[in-house]
């Protein structure tokens, strides 16, 4: 192998690859570490010290939508003279990107931090200071960016084949919640031996969860609920944890689930069944017609398209006694809840947030409990009996906790990660034990003696009721958490209609009070 580099240089150049691969499931294009191994033997027999490498798993083509997070922190280094090396090594220049646009930056910012390139492929360093090096750099660019045109056309031809063979008859991208399919092996157009999806059926477990989760939307039931519900009956999704409300919200979107496709803003006929057409004999229990969950699901799609239906309240809390209060049978925090079903809108309520074992109308028990809020802030003596005791042992063991959890956080921010996936997975570490801090922080205040917290969000004087009203929600449910406790007016916990006098929402209250 002849590589061309003046005898003068060799042992005292320094070098930093930049490695990238696709995802590449054909196994014919070299991995990063295939590369940096070929780089290092090069390297060594050219004296030439390789520093830290940057590494990208992922497309450089025009058509590419992932960011690539070293290539980023690749340009802040160089333009920030950052990057420590003479030489940026390249298996060839493809890699560096598919973009013209893109790789011109990159060779106008290595020219003028005097970066010079290896490309291995070319077996010889080129320098974009130089007239007839930054041409073959330049021509790279040109031929790269052309075939990955050629290469997104023939994806695109692909997928639409896919699409079009007998009414997509293969399927397409990843199997929908609640279907399974079937593969057998053949030839591609190039003669590889590949799985092609040859049947697309309703999975019974995982469709009979899809069919139930229209049946509830149409009931009027929340997202959030039905999540709760499914993980306690330990309903999960493909990767075998519980799926939360917004992943639950899309499913009911997908046209798939009656057996038909959406492309490009068109519905169009596919080859597999409603999602409630169970075959086969272990299949005999269908708890629906195809036609009545057909039904089902354009009445869903109404719902979901009603302008009126509020599926979250944004801009922060709405409800000042959202969860101070208790559910009375399994002490569940109380939250509000709207329903709207079989066309009617019902008034707000509070709902037990675990289980729904309670609920009672909202409006009703907010004047109960608001006057007695009311009453207990207009008199003069109340701030002295919300000052907060020493945390004693509880106190020191918070503070510990909190020691130890700032020494990890600091372990973290210290790191110095190699790769994205390192630095996302530190960048995770880090955010969760930043969230742990701050409760702990939270906590140990809450224990650490003091004057009456009370006081400083509500000082004592006339007209209670329009001092009340004043305030943020946000302050008025900092002061009903401070009330509503067992050692100042008690408790609240509704309770079943059958464990109280009568239906009526204040004999359905108990003021629970510490001993």
């Amino acid at each position: 192998m002849t590589i061309t580099i003046p005898t003068t240089t060799i042992g005292t150049l320094t070098a930093r690859e930049y490695l990238r691969v696709s995802v590449d499931r054909t196994g014919q294009e070299r991995s990063p570490e295939e590369q940096h191994a070929e780089h290092v033997e090069t390297a060594d027999d050219l004296g030439i010290k390789l520093g830290k490498p940057y590494r990208d798993i992922g497309s450089a083509s025009r058509y590419a939508k992932k960011v690539r997070d070293d290539f980023e922190r690749l340009m802040d280094d160089l333009r920030n003279d950052k990057f420590g090396a003479d030489l940026l090594w390249l298996w060839e220049s493809s890699r560096g990107s598919r973009k013209t646009g893109e790789w011109v930056t990159l060779l106008d910012v290595c020219e003028e931090k005097g970066v010079r390139f290896y490309v291995q492929t070319h077996e010889r360093i080129l320098d974009p200071r130089n007239g007839n090096d930054r041409r073959t750099l330049l021509l790279d660019a040109v031929d790269s960016e052309h075939e990955s045109y050629k290469i997104s056309k023939r994806v695109l031809r692909g997928v639409k084949t896919n699409l079009n063979h007998e009414g997509g008859a293969r399927g397409h991208g990843i199997c929908p919640f609640g279907y399974e399919r079937t593969y057998a092996r053949t030839r591609d157009g190039i003669g590889r031996s590949v799985l092609r999806p040859t049947e697309q059926a309703p999975k019974r477990d995982e469709a009979m969860a899809v069919i139930e989760l229209f049946y509830r939307i149409r009931a009027g039931h929340s997202m959030v609920s039905i999540e709760r519900d499914f993980a306690a009956r330990g309903i999960v999704g493909r990767r075998g944890k519980p799926m939360s409300a917004q992943t639950l919200r899309g499913i009911p979107r997908r046209f798939c689930y009656i057996g038909k496709r959406e492309h490009k803003g068109k519905i169009l006929e596919g080859s597999w069944p409603c999602i409630a057409d169970f075959k086969g004999a272990s299949y005999n229990d269908k708890p629906v017609s195809v036609e009545e969950f057909i039904a089902v699901f354009y009445e869903v799609q109404t719902i979901l398209d009603d302008p009126d239906r509020r599926t979250n309240h944004s801009g922060g809390p709405q409800h000042a006694f959202s969860g101070a209060m208790k559910c009375g049978r399994c002490g569940g925090k109380l939250s509000v809840t709207y329903r709207k079903a079989a066309g009617k809108e019902q008034p707000p309520a509070y709902q037990c947030s675990v289980k729904g074992c309670v609920r009672i109308t909202k409006e009703e028990l907010d004047k109960i409990v608001l006057a007695e809020v009311l009453a207990y802030l207009a008199r003069s003596e109340v701030y002295q009996a919300v000052i907060p005791e020493d945390g004693g042992a509880e106190l020191d063991k918070v503070r510990a906790q909190l020691a130890a959890t700032a020494a990890q956080l600091k372990a973290f921010e210290d790191e110095d990660p190699e790769t994205p996936a390192e630095a996302r997975l530190i960048g995770r570490k880090i955010e969760k034990l930043s969230s742990e801090i701050t409760e702990l922080e939270r906590r140990e205040v809450e224990l650490t003696p003091g004057p009456s917290p009370l006081a400083a969000l509500f000082d004592y004087g006339p007209d209670v009721a329009a001092r009340w009203n004043a305030k943020p929600i946000e302050v008025q449910r900092q002061i009903a958490a401070l009330l509503l406790a067992p050692d100042v007016l008690g408790e609240v916990r509704i309770m079943q209609v059958a464990d109280s006098p009568s239906d009526a929402v204040a004999d359905r209250i108990k003021w629970a009070v510490a001993a």
